[in-house]
């Protein structure tokens, strides 16, 4: 009887263990990289980026301002990382900031998207670059952010949203709690209102809310031209647009340089719980009366010496 209890002890250690090993050895597929994220491995150091595997012994260092999101496809969960320093990933996700768990219908599209052609190539549209419609994100949401912005001509004479925005008076009105800054690239400090020409500078977002949003910034100077700030991809997946809940991100790796002399540019962030086209900011910000899109917004004018 003793023996057969000792057995029984031993199978169930055995179990436990190897559950432990298991739970230790679970594979995560990197969603989203901001800013400066190393993996070391073999001793070595290599940037994370996105579409990598890693796992639960992995060691990553996060820089400060840095985060990472990654998809627990087995268990169809969203994890984001942002404590600087160096830590394994198993002690990351002890302390992680888990996002709301998505249907595992909607897990296997964003992989499937991830590796898409389409959201590998980023850039910066200069001019309308309407994105596909995909199964996930309706073109009516993006008429549903249009709307929220168009509110702004409500109470002014101005004629345009973004005449509006270049205007100190208007009131820009959000639902969520975002806002950002711009950094000096070579001081590392935020810009003042009046900025000399040729300032480079990166753009450091703050998301004050308990859920992740997808933020962008668009550019208006006084003769109305616009520059989409951060870069877009064409499935408009918005990956690498992705502020963890509570986080605080500098986009270091998408730096700017103010280059009109003696010019006003009003700056508008735009962040959204889900994904949206953001390249239709390049386009005339024309609603339809409509309902709105729950967006956060938030603005800052910046005058060039």
């Amino acid at each position: 009887m003793m023996n057969r209890n000792r057995r029984k002890r031993i199978g169930l250690i055995l179990l436990i263990l190897t559950m432990a090993q298991a739970l230790y050895a679970s594979d995560y597929l990197v969603y989203s990289v901001i800013g400066d994220v190393k993996l070391l491995k073999s001793g070595k150091s290599v940037t994370l980026t996105p579409r990598r595997m890693i796992h639960s012994g992995s060691r990553l260092v996060l820089g400060k301002e840095c985060a990472v999101t990654v998809i627990d496809e087995q268990n169809s969960k969203l994890y984001s990382f942002t404590t600087p320093g160096t830590h394994t990933v198993k002690s990351l996700l002890d302390q992680a900031k888990v996002g709301d768990s998505p249907t595992k219908q909607y897990i296997s599209y964003l992989v499937k998207q991830l590796f898409s052609k389409e959201s590998m190539a980023l850039v910066h549209p200069n001019s309308y670059m309407q994105a596909a419609a995909v199964a996930y994100r309706s073109t009516s949401t993006d008429s549903l952010l249009l709307n929220k912005l168009s509110y702004m001509i409500s109470d002014h004479q101005a004629s345009t949203v973004e005449e509006a925005l270049l205007n100190p008076e208007t009131q820009v009105i959000g639902d969520l709690d975002v806002r950002f800054e711009l950094i000096s690239c070579s001081t590392n400090q935020p810009l003042s209102k009046e900025v000399s020409k040729n300032t480079s500078c990166y753009v450091r977002a703050i998301n004050g809310t308990n859920h992740p949003v997808y933020v962008n910034i668009v550019d208006i100077d006084e003769h109305g031209n616009k520059y989409l700030v951060l870069p877009v991809d064409k499935a408009a997946l918005c990956a690498h647009l992705l502020v963890p809940a509570g986080a605080t991100v500098s986009f270091i790796s998408e730096p700017f340089e103010f280059v009109e002399e003696k010019s006003r540019e009003a700056f508008l962030l735009v962040a959204t719980e889900e994904p949206v086209d953001f390249s239709i900011l390049m386009s005339p910000i024309k609603g339809n009366e409509g309902k709105h899109l729950k967006s956060g917004l938030y603005r800052n004018i910046y005058e060039t010496k």
